[in-house]
């Protein structure tokens, strides 16, 4: 589909309800796409979150910077309700814009005026400064106030422009890097009836307390309707401005560019910043700066007549001297509106985000964003809004980085009462994981893990555990019992909201405290010298058994799984079986081997006994047969002749004064030598 681009007039920061209310009624009116959409890729933005409540009934048009101490300062323009209307109100997060605080009224009048387009910038000592366009006095007027402490109030409101007639509105503030009592303010004028609408400027000096005269900042002769002027102080001490103008009819509205170095008493001449020479309309400027110097600015550009509007960015290295060849943000190259621009620098990059209407045509606005790190090739864009539903609209974005690089953002939203300020983060620090400490304990007892320790620069979304037995838990706290011993590894999981994951691990050392359980010690029967065969192989551990000691009973042992052993007498014997694990946890068993007698074993002992008997009868037999033979001998010998008493003496004679010899008897059986020893003489 065919554009014809055209030029348009700068386009007011507050979305009238009015307006709002009719776009969301043309949504509901049409088709409702089902929402589908990929994974977020890690890191994303963190979950979005409503930022305005009572005494802020509605809201809209944020102002988000974040400060040195890491708070997210927020002004919007907020329904107070019939009695003030329309306000400011001022908020601010310490937890990474996942919480806001009740919100505080700026404006200090008492009645019904309307207050609306906050600007907010923030000191080096994180003091706030909020500049708005005010109706108290019947006119559009820009007025100022701040806060040194923390937000908790606000000084009397004071008026920036020095005229009360016309109007005064769009404005913008910065403060000097290094005097905070010097303050910087823009607006768009219209007191001048020939040039105006016109760009106008004012300073403090004394803190924002009152304002210096106003002085206009474009150069030109003629009416161009100038607007939307956006502000920035460079580490010089330098003060930029971009804003919207059509001074030159055959280029259409451009963005234009002055710097003041001089602390604002004088401005340089005006230079254009986009380098297309059709006379397409570029609108809606947004500048940053960073402490090296570099100036980034970013608009709405319609010189695409195929896409447009885009969004485009450039950047100048010499103090706004020149720009460079400008570059499209958006990677969309759909006939699809992007729009409403905003910049921001720290911490080595450049963000942008935007107005968006990619995701399903002009029914629906989204909020887009991309990063780059020289502010000339930027990265594939990103959606910041999380709702799933295709008609709500988001708009209007303000964004802001931290000295680590996170970004916030905050925008309006129609998802809940109609028109919401909601916000949210992307964290690009990874978490830091600590498991805690390494533990031994008893298996089948609770182990207790903390993931306490472990931390996010902007807090963590969910812990998750891996016990590394199998079993996972999950918080910052939990506990888990070991059913088998042995060493194990935890591993800790965390995650901070924008899915950044970090690891860590603990050593759990698991004792066995469990015995084992003992097989094959039942009661049994054997018969006397029968061998028994023992088998406690079939005892069983959780971890293994390592030795077995049998007790027989009758004094003798074994040390094997499986033993043989043999009673050699009968009777009952109290046995026992012991199993004992590698951790020396034992259990034993006891048991009763009852041996019996048998009766061939029985028979044989006899049958020895009546051998040995034989035996020795044999051998009486034996004795007395032989005895019987000697004295049969001794018979059958003739008698010895007796010697005279004169006759000399024989050699065998008794000596003289012996008994006399006895006469011979018989043999005593009872006299015969046992066999085995020779006999006895006669």
């Amino acid at each position: 589909m065919m554009r014809t681009p055209t030029a348009r007039r700068p386009m007011p920061r507050a979305v009238p309800i009015a307006l709002m209310t009719a776009l969301l009624a043309v949504a509901l009116m049409g088709v409702l796409l089902p929402a589908t959409s990929a994974a977020p890729t890690v890191p994303h933005f963190g979950p979005n979150v409503q930022v305005d409540r009572p005494p802020a009934y509605s809201a809209g048009t944020p102002s988000l910077k974040v400060g040195s101490d890491g708070v997210a300062y927020l002004a919007f323009t907020g329904w107070g309700g019939s009695i003030t209307q329309a306000d400011i109100f001022f908020t601010k997060s310490l937890d990474g814009g996942r919480t806001w605080t009740t919100p505080v009224r700026v404006n200090n009048d008492a009645g019904g005026a309307n207050q609306m387009e906050p600007a907010l910038a923030l000191d080096n000592a994180n003091h706030i400064f909020i500049a708005w366009t005010d109706t108290r006095n019947g006119n559009n007027d820009v007025f100022f106030a701040k806060s040194t402490d923390g937000g908790l109030s606000f000084s009397a409101n004071v008026r920036a422009n020095d005229v009360t007639t016309n109007s005064q509105s769009q404005p913008d503030v910065a403060v000097d890097p290094v005097n905070p009592t010097l303050v910087h303010t823009a607006w768009t004028d219209t007191r001048s009836a020939v040039t105006g609408p016109d760009i106008y400027y004012a300073n403090s000096t004394d803190g924002g307390l009152s304002f210096n005269p106003s002085a206009r900042v474009n150069n030109d002769a003629t009416s161009s309707e100038q607007g939307e002027p956006r502000i920035a102080t460079a580490p010089n001490r330098d003060v930029y401005l971009v804003w919207s103008d059509p001074r030159t009819a055959a280029r259409g509205r451009d963005i234009y560019f002055s710097k003041s170095s001089d602390r604002g008493l004088s401005w340089a001449p005006n230079i254009p910043v986009n380098d297309d020479v059709g006379g397409a309309a570029q609108g809606e400027p947004t500048i940053a700066t960073d402490v090296a110097g570099m100036i980034y600015v970013a608009w709405t550009d319609n010189r695409n007549p195929n896409t447009g509007p885009d969004i485009y960015a450039t950047r100048s290295s010499n103090a706004g001297a020149s720009f460079a060849a400008n570059v499209r943000v958006n990677d969309e190259t759909g006939a699809v509106t992007q729009l409403i621009p905003n910049i921001a620098a720290n911490a080595g990059k450049v963000q942008a985000a935007w107005t968006d209407s990619r995701t399903v045509g002009s029914s629906s606005w989204d909020i887009y964003t991309s990063s780059s790190v020289d502010g000339l090739a930027w990265s594939p864009n990103v959606r910041v809004n999380d709702d799933p539903v295709s008609n709500i609209f988001q708009y209007d974005p303000s964004i802001s980085i931290d000295q680590a690089g996170d970004v916030f953002a905050a925008w309006l939203d129609t998802r809940t009462s109609g028109q919401d300020v909601f916000a949210a983060t992307l964290d690009v620090v990874a978490p830091t994981a600590n498991a805690g400490a390494g533990m031994t304990v008893d298996q089948g007892s609770p182990a207790s893990f903390s993931g306490s320790g472990s931390s996010d620069n902007l807090g963590l979304a969910s812990y998750a555990w891996d016990f590394g037995d199998g079993s996972s838990g999950a918080g910052v706290t939990t506990s888990h019992a070991y059913a088998t011993p042995g060493d194990y590894t935890a591993t800790l999981s965390v995650w901070d909201y924008s899915g950044n994951v970090e690891t860590a691990t603990v050593q759990v050392t698991v004792r066995d405290t469990l015995a084992p359980v003992v097989r094959g010690a039942g009661d049994r029967l054997v018969d006397e010298g029968q061998p028994l065969f023992f088998d406690g192989s079939a005892s069983s551990d959780n971890v293994g058994v390592t030795s077995y000691a049998w007790d027989f009973g009758d004094g003798t042992t074994a040390t094997t799984a499986t033993a043989s052993h043999v009673y050699a007498r009968p009777g009952a014997y109290a046995a026992t079986l012991t199993v004992t694990d590698a951790a020396g946890n034992s259990a034993t068993s006891s048991f009763t081997v009852t041996v019996r007698s048998s009766a061939l074993l029985g028979m044989i002992q006899m049958l020895e006994g009546i051998i040995a008997l034989l035996v020795i009868v044999l051998a009486l037999l034996g004795w007395t047969v032989w005895g019987m033979r000697k004295r049969e001998q001794h018979r059958r010998m003739p008698p010895a002749s007796p010697m005279s008493p004169m006759s000399p003496m024989s050699p065998f004679s008794p000596p003289p004064g012996a008994p006399p010899a006895q006469p011979p008897r018989e043999p005593d059986p009872l006299d015969m030598t046992l066999p085995g020893t020779p006999p006895k003489q006669p």
